[in-house]
């Protein structure tokens, strides 16, 4: 009960605001190519981890693309800002968890596995089965994990 009350009455904030606050820089994304975002964004992810802010699904976006989507929207959506009077709370951001026909589309092409595929397809027959595209990054593996 204490780390509900302690999550309810959590200031909300934005992780941009967070991650400014322990010192993270969050140049544009124009400041940046597909080769020089790299460490920018693994700093941004380790910063997101220590506020246990964690992502998943997103080995289909190159880095650049990754970090474009956490500067324009991820970063500054409403979020709590999660202590360690909450206990193991944490926060799970699946970018391609909201439900819709184009995240489901995404995660059919890029990682769903075949037998995933299969079942979508025996379950959803009418549904066309999009193909399977390998993903630009082999990153999500790699990604901090609250409890690893």
């Amino acid at each position: 009960m204490k780390r509900v009350h302690a999550f309810e009455s959590a200031p909300t904030t934005t992780l941009a605001r967070l991650l400014i606050r322990d010192g993270v820089e969050l140049p544009p994304p124009e400041a940046f190519t597909e080769e020089s975002v790299h460490e920018k964004l693994w700093e941004v992810i380790h910063g997101m981890e220590s506020r246990r802010h964690f992502l998943e699904s997103t080995d289909h976006l190159t880095d650049l693309a990754l970090y474009r989507h956490l500067w324009e929207k991820t970063l500054n959506e409403p979020t709590e800002e999660v202590t360690e009077a909450m206990g193991d709370c944490a926060c799970h951001i699946d970018l391609l968890g909201d439900g819709s026909e184009e995240s489901i589309r995404l995660w059919l092409c890029y990682h769903a596995s075949e037998a995933d595929r299969a079942e979508w397809a025996r379950n959803y027959p009418d549904d066309p089965m999009p193909a399977h595209i390998d993903p630009p990054c082999d990153r999500d593996r790699h990604l901090p994990k609250r409890f690893a």
